[in-house]
């Protein structure tokens, strides 16, 4: 997939997963500080240098990863993520930032991000909550369980750069100890455990923090508490409107997602999950323009391409992920869409 394959700024109907325009254009603008070209950075995500679109309408995800991805390449900095996170406040970029300062206390803003994290980057997740705290023999640990396929290492960094860098100012001292993520290092390591101020351990089994228990009662309060009653009324309004735009295609992915390794994701699998009949999903998916075969075989096809691209998976490990019997399979239903063997085009990728 080109950048050109890529929908541009629009409203959420028909995304899959997607990002707040606000944190893309925060972006582009702090790249543009550092020396990238704003014209062909903007231009990515369909807006020329005098248009201000409303910060909550949406870009794919996709796109915020290919914008960020060039950023990167300009500014000459791999570590542009991390960069980006340290150097500014997520409330400037989204009212979810605003409601997070609004909060009482550290687990009282987790609580409103969980809420309302889906405005800021509306992924898929395991589970009905993305950040979970657990109690474990070596401390509290906070989970992302976004569910990060295809791979999107610079959304982990950022999200957990901006966690630290947002909580400094509330406690005295350091209150994350270890990190885990699960991908194996990027060359920013080094860079990584300097933001985030404890050592991180790749290739793990998950993507989390190990925090002290006194975070959770950190004030934090910055606005006061009416202005908290306002942000969540008017946050509440945009999550309506974003869960009325939603398209059915979403909605499916959505449920496929959790299930594609086992290769059972079927139209009467996900139909269940979404409390109707396979027929109705059959109808409201051709009303769409699809089909539930096609969509399936698209998700497909865009997470092996990731795994091709930025992943050291092999090729018969991406053929699991995908649900495929076996390596063969995989091969053969990827040269049908992309007329090139999985081996070719990730040579080609490098």
């Amino acid at each position: 997939m080109t950048v050109a394959d890529i929908p541009l700024i629009s409203s959420a109907k028909n995304l899959r997963q997607s990002m707040a325009a606000g944190m893309a254009l925060g972006l582009i603008d702090y790249a543009t500080l550092r020396g990238a070209d704003q014209t062909a950075l903007r231009a990515m995500v369909g807006l020329s240098d005098n248009e201000h679109p409303n910060a909550n309408q949406r870009i794919p995800l996709a796109s915020y990863a290919a914008v960020l991805r060039e950023a990167a390449r300009q500014c000459d900095d791999p570590a542009l993520a991390v960069h980006f996170s340290e150097a500014t406040h997520f409330a400037d970029l989204s009212i979810v930032g605003l409601i997070g300062y609004a909060s009482e206390t550290m687990r009282d803003a987790l609580d409103q991000l969980n809420r309302f994290g889906r405005l800021a980057a509306d992924i898929t997740v395991r589970g009905p909550d993305r950040f979970v705290l657990t109690h474990e023999r070596d401390g509290l640990w906070l989970t992302d369980h976004r569910i990060d396929e295809p791979p999107f290492p610079e959304l982990t960094e950022s999200t957990f750069v901006r966690m630290v860098a947002g909580t400094r100012q509330f406690g005295q001292t350091p209150f994350v100890s270890l990190v885990e993520v699960s991908y194996t290092d990027r060359g920013i390591g080094v860079e990584l455990e300097r933001a985030l101020g404890a050592p991180v351990r790749f290739g793990a089994a998950r993507n989390a923090l190990r925090v002290s228990v006194e975070w959770q009662t950190y004030r934090v309060a910055l606005y006061p508490r009416y202005a908290f009653g306002l942000f969540c009324a008017h946050a509440d309004r945009l999550l309506s409107e974003l869960d009325a735009d939603q398209s059915v295609a979403g909605q499916v992915e959505r449920v496929v997602l959790p299930m594609l390794h086992t290769g059972k994701a079927s139209i009467e699998a996900v139909a269940q999950q979404l409390g109707l009949n396979s027929q109705a999903v059959y109808r409201a998916l051709r009303a769409e323009g699809t089909t539930f075969e096609e969509l399936l075989a698209q998700l497909r096809h865009r997470f092996a391409q990731g795994y091709l691209q930025h992943g050291r998976a092999s090729l018969k490990e991406i053929g699991y992920l995908l649900g495929y019997s076996d390596v063969s399979a995989f091969s053969r239903a990827f040269k049908r869409r992309e007329g090139l063997s999985p081996g070719a085009y990730r040579s080609q990728q490098r």
